[in-house]
């Protein structure tokens, strides 16, 4: 799993309860994000469409954002351990209720830093609502959040309240940590 230095974790749900685990094969290489590193554990992946049962996640990691019509699944092992390098795969969560830690930033086992939220720690407020936008949890409007959405025909909040994942249910501060209620 992740390197030992890292915070990232998974508190509850797996693997003896109701997460999922699956492997996935590394898409082709892509354009990576701005901070250089992708297919990372504690970071977020999406599949490619594909008629060949390869189940290929997308290599650009740009592209890697959550909504109804391309769920993202959490990686906890990536491409920073050693043997999903040479199976050329990573391991994600498919869902199922877990509830995990996960740090702003963490150095991997090479050393790289891996970045897994996009804003501020502080953002991160207890009951907020997180999506993935580029494989990073980021906070989602709050508006999109209000029942009366579907009925005002407003798009653009029935496809933000679509993409969150999940909540965050405690802020460490001091640790800069979050710990996330995935649904």
């Amino acid at each position: 799993m992740a390197a030992l230095n890292s915070k990232f974790d998974i508190l509850r749900g797996w693997p003896n309860s109701s997460a999922v685990q699956e492997d996935f094969v590394i898409g082709e290489t892509g354009v990576q994000s701005s901070w250089d590193h992708h297919h990372s554990a504690g970071t977020w992946v999406t599949l490619q469409a594909s008629t060949d049962g390869s189940m290929k996640t997308l290599a650009d990691i740009s592209e890697t954002n959550s909504g109804i019509a391309k769920p993202c699944y959490l990686i906890i092992e990536g491409a920073d351990d050693l043997s999903s390098r040479f199976s050329k795969r990573v391991t994600c969560l498919l869902g199922g209720g877990y509830v995990v830690r996960i740090p702003k930033t963490y150095s991997d086992a090479d050393g790289s830093t891996v970045r897994c939220l996009t804003d501020a720690i502080g953002t991160y407020t207890v009951n907020s609502p997180v999506k993935v936008v580029a494989g990073e949890l980021v906070v989602a409007a709050t508006t999109a959040l209000d029942p009366t959405a579907y009925n005002q025909g407003e798009v653009t909040l029935l496809e933000e309240r679509e993409a969150i994942v999940g909540r965050v249910i405690a802020n460490n501060a001091a640790d800069n940590t979050i710990d996330v209620h995935v649904y």
